[in-house]
């Protein structure tokens, strides 16, 4: 089953997002990261990331904010198209995300705001195991400095439970921020040390969009005051 029913119609004013045909056709190196720990977080990463921009599309009337929760939407929705493949029957995503009315890209606005808490939960101990060692020394948070899935289910709700304004455009973009940088060490370790040479060129041609967006969220960021303590 598919991650998620793509309607793209909606999203046409953003180019997609292009997959590099660099390298990385080498082996895989020793000690590679499982592929299915790799879909997984890059699955649950990318539903928080464009849940919280569907949010803040619907409720923002910052013009930078809703021109870049569109764009982020854009951005896994490609990610997610070009994973799909990847994430069948018996992967870390069986059974399928829940879905909205009109599938979770068609409902952008207003499709009810999906839970990715609780989306592919089951290889939560697998993955913590693993990508504990592959990403870094943890942070604080969950495993390699990551937010846990109750981490993000708490950021989605309590943004899903705030109105809009500047408050919520603030706590917005640096959850949106820690999320890239989360994406940035997904895709960056397993580009670097995946154990599938197609699935790394996916993760490589993802890094270039993923800094980008790291750099418009801190631009954005640093406009509203810096960080704020949610």
């Amino acid at each position: 089953m598919h991650r998620r029913d793509f309607l793209t119609t909606l999203l046409t004013a953003t180019a997609a997002l292009a997959v590099t045909r660099t390298a990385l056709a080498q082996p895989a190196p020793a000690g590679a990261i499982p592929a299915p720990v790799y879909l997984a977080m890059a699955t649950k990463g990318g539903l928080f990331l464009e849940n919280t921009a569907r949010d803040a599309h619907a409720k923002t009337r910052n013009p930078r904010v809703k021109a870049f929760s569109r764009a982020e939407v854009t951005e896994q929705v490609n990610l997610a198209r070009k994973l799909d493949p990847y994430v069948g029957a018996g992967g870390p995503m069986a059974g399928g995300a829940p879905a909205g009315p009109g599938g979770l890209v068609g409902g952008l606005v207003a499709a009810p705001l999906a839970v990715a808490g609780g989306v592919a939960g089951a290889t939560g101990g697998a993955v913590g195991g693993v990508v504990g060692g592959a990403l870094g020394a943890p942070g604080g948070r969950g495993p390699g400095g990551m937010t846990t899935d109750e981490q993000k289910a708490q950021i989605l709700s309590q943004l899903s439970g705030m109105p809009g304004g500047p408050d919520y455009d603030a706590m917005f973009v640096n959850a949106s921020l820690q999320g890239h940088q989360e994406a940035y060490q997904i895709h960056g370790s397993y580009a670097q040390s995946g154990d599938d040479p197609a699935l790394r060129r996916i993760a490589a041609g993802a890094i270039p969009l993923i800094q980008r967006h790291i750099a418009q969220l801190s631009r954005m960021q640093a406009m509203m005051g810096g960080a704020r303590q949610g």
